[in-house]
């Protein structure tokens, strides 16, 4: 596969579905799958921490796609998963050299006749390489030391040379970790066929790296600039996880019963205004004006259908001057002027009126950055204005973390000396993108704010529902709807590492059926299915252009 990739949603799916061809064919698993750059085995995302092959490849040449596909391959191929994520560091910084390591070790493992795989790999990696230099991103403290361990653990493990150019943009970094780090990477070629011998050594390289930091809590703190993703990965909330029956109400019962918070100290709620600045909010409102221009459907058109479903015949007020209905006593003097034909009866007009308030609690965790978040921003600002015009109140909520892997939530754990199931330990944030008592023009920078990822970080999906369905407890509207939009199961790094397997999902579950009892509810999922935990739930697809029947997710889950 050579050339450059060809434009159009239906060639994009189509690379897609080759490249997950690939990854079945390389890493010799029929249930293997990539959706949205991420690597599923039987429904388990691959916790995948490495840079080079975490970005977005929308606009990538075929021979890079099939090298991050061939690579993910060898990885699937390789790499036991649950070994993998029991020894894998959980500090942020550690955890990205622990899994460059692995990536690399399982490329060395590759076939020596697979000549154009290799080539295809080696395009995918200097395609990152440069990225990473084009945009200036080694020139942090971090992104250095990232950029550079990463050449130094691909040309130990695969024998690759780097260019004159990346060898005086590293001399320095190289030289320093080559004296506190080369005992351990002399060990790793005799140790590539031992996954568990070879941790050994990689964890260590892992810990000397941070070590060199001093305070792996930089790497929480993301750039303004979303191509930041090129040296620190995005998918940290795609950890190996099993579902754990999270739609038993059993289940859901033990989960509200046992779940707890270690500190709310940190917990922030916002509003999407207030996450960037004005300047940079009127562009993005720009822009999702211009998205919104470009799809086929009609706002208006809609509200006439969300309107016959959000509303009821109401009565309003009795209307005089009729031939027939009851007897209007104010118009009885017309009954002499005009005896034979007087219009002195009235009747019951009645119009429709929707004592309704729809609230859309939307995931804004990492993996929605490798979603369709735009043409998601694009349907909920454009069910927000047609529900609007049909009279119907709406809230829109979002919810993510401060921080990756726990934040200093994750510090006063440790701090307290580390008890073990501590609950959720992440720095927990809540954004108010448009409130229900705003209108749409009110609250359209605030709208405009979910086109920016920057805070797209994990989710704790569970306190979410929570906190959306208390805020609609205390609505005054007579009809309440909850409708969930996620792309997945909750996963929160830190949470998830530090209690029992299905914590997080089995809370999810518990609130979700708590919300159902005095709620209408609904999930619309992105990519899976959700039917088995969130009831009821649609599944859409937004790589295309969204038309009339996108939009009738609403009618499919409350008509």
């Amino acid at each position: 596969m050579a050339g450059t990739a060809p434009t159009g949603d239906e060639s994009v799916r189509l690379l897609d579905r080759l490249m997950s061809a690939a990854v079945r064919a390389v890493g010799a698993e029929p249930a293997a799958e990539l959706r949205g750059g991420r690597v599923e085995v039987d429904g388990r995302p691959l916790a995948l921490a490495v840079p080079h092959l975490v970005w977005d490849l929308t606009a990538a040449d075929l021979a890079l796609r099939r090298g991050v596909a061939d690579a993910l391959g060898l990885r699937v191929r390789h790499s036991d998963l649950d070994l993998h994520r029991e020894l894998a560091p959980t500090e942020p910084l550690e955890r990205i050299v622990f899994d460059v390591a692995e990536q690399f070790r399982c490329e060395a493992l590759a076939p020596v006749g697979w000549r154009g795989s290799a080539r295809n790999r080696d395009a995918g990696f200097e395609r990152w390489n440069e990225s990473a230099q084009a945009e200036r991103l080694t020139e942090t403290g971090v992104g250095l030391l990232i950029f550079t361990i990463t050449q130094m653990l691909r040309q130990r493990l695969l024998g690759r040379p780097t260019t004159d150019h990346v060898d005086d943009l590293i001399e320095t970094t190289r030289g320093n970790l080559a004296r506190l780090a080369g005992h351990a990477l002399s060990r790793l070629p005799a140790l590539v066929d031992d996954q568990a011998a070879f941790a050994e050594p990689a964890r260590e390289i892992a810990r000397l790296v941070a070590e060199m930091v001093g305070d792996a809590a930089e790497l929480r703190v993301d750039s303004d600039d979303d191509r930041a993703r090129l040296l620190i990965p995005i998918d940290w909330d795609a950890m190996d996880h099993e579902p754990s029956g999270g739609g038993d109400s059993s289940s859901a019962a033990t989960g509200a019963a046992s779940y707890r918070v270690f500190t709310t100290a940190h917990d922030q709620v916002t509003t999407g205004e207030a996450l960037y600045r004005p300047r940079a909010l009127r562009s993005l409102r720009t822009r999702l004006n211009e998205l919104y221009a470009a799809q086929t459907v009609s706002a208006a058109r809609l509200a006439l259908r969300l309107q016959a479903l959000f509303a009821a015949d109401t009565v309003v007020h009795w209307v005089g001057g009729f031939h027939s209905g009851r007897l209007d006593s104010s118009r009885l003097a017309r009954l002499v002027a005009q005896p034979l034909d007087p219009p002195v009866y009235r009747q019951r007009v009645s119009r429709p009126s929707a004592d309704t308030v729809v609230t859309f609690l939307v995931d804004t965790s990492g993996s929605m950055k490798v979603q369709r978040h735009e043409s998601l921003a694009v349907l909920i600002d454009t069910l927000v204005r047609a529900l609007e015009m049909a009279g119907v109140a709406s809230e829109v909520l979002g919810f993510t973390t401060s921080t990756w892997s726990g934040g200093r939530s994750a510090d006063d754990w440790r701090t307290a000396g580390s008890p073990p199931e501590p609950g959720r330990v992440a720095d927990v944030l809540h954004v108010v993108y448009k409130s229900a008592d705003q209108s749409w023009r009110q609250a359209r920078l605030g709208l405009a704010a979910m086109l920016r990822t920057d805070h797209y970080r994990e989710g704790v999906d569970g306190e979410a529902v929570r906190w959306a369905t208390n805020r609609l407890a205390v609505r005054p509207e007579r009809r309440r709807v909850l409708i969930m939009v996620s792309d997945g199961l909750p996963m929160e790094t830190a949470t998830a590492r530090l209690n029992p397997d299905g914590y997080l999902l089995d809370h999810l579950a518990a609130e979700w059926q708590r919300a159902a009892t005095f709620l209408e509810v609904g999930a619309i999922s992105l990519d899976h299915d959700l039917s088995g935990l969130l009831t009821p739930s649609i599944t859409v697809n937004l790589t295309g252009t969204l038309t009339v029947g996108t939009y009738s997710v609403l009618d499919t889950l409350f008509g």
